[in-house]
């Protein structure tokens, strides 16, 4: 297919990209002339918005190849949807696509071409695809001229790299050299071989021609032992000895021979390093001046015609020859380009800096590759691609240069697009989370030999309220506002990037003292809290930020180890009440060891550091259990017994509560699944579990945990489900509603810690509860505090009136637990009845229940 189709077929796949909202799209014209119809190789076009990388591109091209044009191309409009019940799976088998398109491109006579189109966005009001029958009937326009046959499916390819630019322009210059010329690999394998090598050599490339080594050693036997070892040579040396053979016997036979001289040099074909050599036959007769006058009308017909500018310079940049495609490009006329006339469309960098590159390069026999952008003669910029090859005089000297230049314009500033979007929030125009890791990275790299590397984390203060109140889009300025402040609060050279939500980060180098980084986190701090006005709604913000720094002793840090210390930091300033800095020290380091050591326990739970334990939970009335409330406990080989009041909070805040539920609830069935099968325990007896408020706010998570007691053929009437006013009081719909699903389901819902938190008496009236738990830090003073007193015989007198079961905590001793008997409180829960007990010591104790009615008497 010429380039004039093809550029059109690319148009017309981009445009169905456009109008279908497509991801992904490929393109083949398709055979007329055999039937069935198969595409031809050499018209793919692909289109990639994916972002994919190049070789995921490859295997999902080679996958749609393998699925649609390995037998014959159908006609039929085709639509395959991962969405629907009907779907070839076969074909959505790949994780990059969500739906594909079929679709021919046809008239009566037949069919012209075939597009793919993946991932394309349907329509939200008719759920059909785009109508594309204009588009469609205009395509068939485009083809109604035959393009040459080239090889078809199902031969299986392999994906090859892109054959360079100059392919074209090598043929044909070879095509119209009338020196015999071959073009060879390091393989010894002809490429390439013009008409007067074919009748020198009385053959053709029909026939096959013998590798070059066997075709040296006949024809010319003097000299190919040296020409082969210069090859040879090549790979030790990165380039060729520029040498020529003159006068050399050519023998046609064993009779017949003639003089020629030989020149060896190398070239790149087909996307790979090749070799040329040229054979000048010296016959009696010279070139003729008309030869040489046609041989130059073709070279300069051929320069008109390719689509790049190409100069023509000597060794002290003087321009000798450029083509009608230089002034295209930079709109300076042809007298105006010779000489050093050209340099003017360079940018004075360019000309200090590659000029010199170039020169260097070619020096040595090699291609110089590049991009600069020239400069139009109306002051516009052009990028372009720029290649270079030295021109050598028969003393292998350096005489001057052929550069070519290509418009690449489009395809940069598309790139320079796809860069803005994966480096860039697309919000506030701060880096996004990608590009501050590799910014981090660079930094840290050179901090041991410069000042101090320093990174803020900075987290805004309760952001979710002015979502939750005032909507995302207020919301969403606010966000913008911060960025714009935090812009004028620092240097140009120090890196911000929002890394998500209201979290912002910002890269500091080249610090001289910890004080300058603490007087710019104060800025920021009074910059964030100034108040300020968004859609007339007055708002007041403020942040705490957590600094991390790289140490005296340039030490090499990670961008995680920072991040980390810097979050530590930032969880700290919170912790101390907001709207403040602080700097990570030695103190916080026991924290990132324990998070460490936490979760490659959780990741590892065959090493049993994780253990339960129950507690149980004793009716006064009948002196008998009535249930246990089950507790973790962590016991790491390294930092030994870990408190739960510690370790459950590392958990909660770095999102491993996930991880840790599935285990808690997976132990608990499992031991009371082994109780209900022997009868150690019996209805209305009952195990508590504690839940996270965070949990609580994941919209599915009841069905997670119903959907877990159903999968262990577990029924939810043995358990009761603990919670805090904190769950409900941050999210009360999902979580209301994710309780209401559990009490349903059969768990009973216990209020914990009741009378150390906000103790709404609206959460009482909405929460869907069973239990109360007062809190152990109550209980310990109704002996010794006559307001504490009041206040737990209030909670007792208020769970009866509500219908509620009331469970006191914390009970340890005889003269408490009378105290609460006296005051209608029957099921208690404390040392005085019993500490955490492991599975084991549980069992026994449910054996011997009898023993408990002694010591309760």
């Amino acid at each position: 297919m010429n380039s004039i189709n093809h550029y059109i077929f690319k148009e017309c796949v981009e445009a169905f990209v456009e109008l279908n909202n497509a991801e992904f799209a490929l393109g083949f014209v398709v055979s007329t002339t055999v039937q069935p119809n198969f595409v031809y190789l050499d018209t793919k076009v692909v289109i990639n918005s994916l972002d994919l990388p190049e070789k995921d591109v490859i295997k999902l091209t080679r996958h749609l190849e393998r699925n649609f044009f390995e037998q014959a191309c159908t006609e039929e409009t085709l639509f395959f949807d991962k969405n629907s019940n009907l779907h070839n799976s076969n074909v959505l088998n790949n994780k990059n696509i969500n739906n594909i398109r079929y679709v021919p491109i046809k008239d009566a006579l037949g069919i012209y071409a075939v597009i793919l189109l993946i991932n394309v966005k349907l329509s939200k009001v008719t759920q059909k695809l785009p109508d594309i029958t204009s588009l469609v009937a205009s395509s068939l326009k485009l083809f109604e001229h035959s393009v040459k046959e080239t090889e078809l499916y199902p031969v299986k390819v392999t994906p090859q790299k892109n054959i360079s630019n100059n392919k074209k322009a090598v043929e044909s210059l070879l095509k119209n050299t009338f020196h015999p010329t071959f073009i060879f690999n390091d393989e010894f394998k002809v490429l390439k071989a013009n008409s007067a090598s074919q009748k020198l050599f009385h053959s053709n490339i029909e026939r096959g021609w013998p590798t070059m080594d066997k075709l040296l050693e006949k024809s010319i036997p003097s000299v190919a032992t040296a020409l082969l070892n210069t090859i040879n040579k090549y790979g030790f040396l990165g380039h060729l000895n520029k040498e020529q053979w003159c006068d050399v016997n050519f023998e046609h036979n064993s009779y017949q021979s003639v003089k020629v001289d030989i020149q060896l040099f190398e070239i790149e074909y087909l996307g790979t390093q090749c070799f040329g050599l040229m054979l000048n036959e010296k016959y009696d007769a010279e070139i003729t001046a008309q030869d040489y006058f046609s041989s130059l009308q073709r070279f300069n017909a051929l320069t008109s015609v390719v689509p790049m500018a190409i100069l023509q310079l000597d060794k002290n940049w003087r321009c000798s020859y450029v083509n009608e495609t230089w002034g295209r490009y930079t709109g300076q006329n042809i007298k105006d380009s010779k000489e050093q006339g050209w340099l003017s469309c360079l940018h004075q960098s360019d000309i200090q800096e590659i000029l010199p590159t170039i020169q260097r390069v070619t020096f040595y026999a090699k291609n110089y590759t590049g991009e600069i952008q020239l400069k139009r003669i109306d002051q516009s910029n052009l990028w372009v691609s720029i290649n270079a090859i030295g021109l050598f005089n028969d003393k292998c000297e350096l005489t001057g240069f052929i550069l070519t230049l290509h418009d690449i314009s489009e395809s940069y500033l598309h790139a320079e697009k796809l860069e803005k979007m994966a480096n860039y929030d697309h919000l506030t125009g701060l880096s996004n989370r990608s590009f501050f890791n590799d910014r981090l990275a660079v930094a840290l790299s050179r901090s041991s030999r410069h000042g101090i590397t320093a990174l803020m984390f900075l987290d805004l203060d309760k952001f979710k309220n002015i979502n939750d109140t005032l909507g995302h889009p207020v919301g969403d300025k606010v966000i913008q506002e911060v960025a714009s402040r935090l812009a004028s609060t620092v240097r140009n050279e120090d890196t911000i990037a929002r890394l998500g939500g209201d979290e912002f980060a910002i890269i500091f180098t080249d610090i001289k003292t910890i004080h300058v980084l603490a007087s710019i986190a104060q800025k920021i701090v009074n910059a964030v809290h100034l108040p300020f006005t968004v859609e007339e709604h007055p708002i007041a913000m403020s942040c705490s930020i957590g600094i991390a720094m790289t140490d005296e002793d340039k030490m090499l840090h990670t961008p995680t180890d920072m991040l980390n210390k810097a979050d530590l930091a930032l969880y700290k300033a919170k912790e101390l009440g907001r709207n403040q800095f602080y700097f990570y020290d030695s103190q916080l380091e026991h924290n990132i060891t324990m998070l460490n050591r936490l979760r490659e326990s959780l990741n590892n739970p065959s090493k049993n550091e994780f253990t339960i334990v129950f507690q149980p939970q004793v009716n006064i009335h009948s002196n008998q259990i009535s249930g246990f409330e089950v507790l973790s406990r962590w016991n790491n080989d390294i930092l030994g017994h870990v408190g739960p009041d510690t370790f459950i909070k590392l958990v909660e805040d770095n999102n491993l509560i996930y991880e840790f539920s599935l285990w808690l609830f997976n132990e608990a069935i499992k031991t009371v699944s082994q109780w209900v099968k022997v009868g150690l325990i019996k209805q209305p007896q009952r195990v508590a579990i504690n839940l996270s408020a965070k949990q609580l706010h994941f919209h599915d998570f009841s069905d997670q945990v119903i959907d877990l007691f159903a999968s262990k053929d577990m029924s939810p009437t043995w358990f009761t489900l603990e919670v805090t006013e904190t769950a409900f009081i941050e999210d009360p719909t999902i979580a209301g509603k994710n309780l209401k699903k559990l009490q349903k389901a059969g768990f009973l819902i216990a209020l914990d810690d009741f009378g150390t938190g906000y103790s709404s008496l609206n959460l009482l009236r909405r929460m869907p509860l069973d239990y109360i738990k007062i809190d152990r830090s109550f209980i310990k003073d109704v002996l010794s505090d006559d307001d504490t007193a009041k206040i737990v015989k209030a909670i007792i007198g208020l769970c009866e009136m509500l219908n509620l079961g009331v469970i006191a905590e914390g009970v340890e001793n005889a003269q408490t637990k009378d105290w609460l008997i006296a005051n209608d409180c029957y099921t208690h829960q404390g040392y005085y009845f019993n500490r955490p007990l492991t599975k084991t010591d549980t069992q026994s104790l449910l054996l011997n229940a009898a023993a408990l009615a002694t010591i309760a008497s």
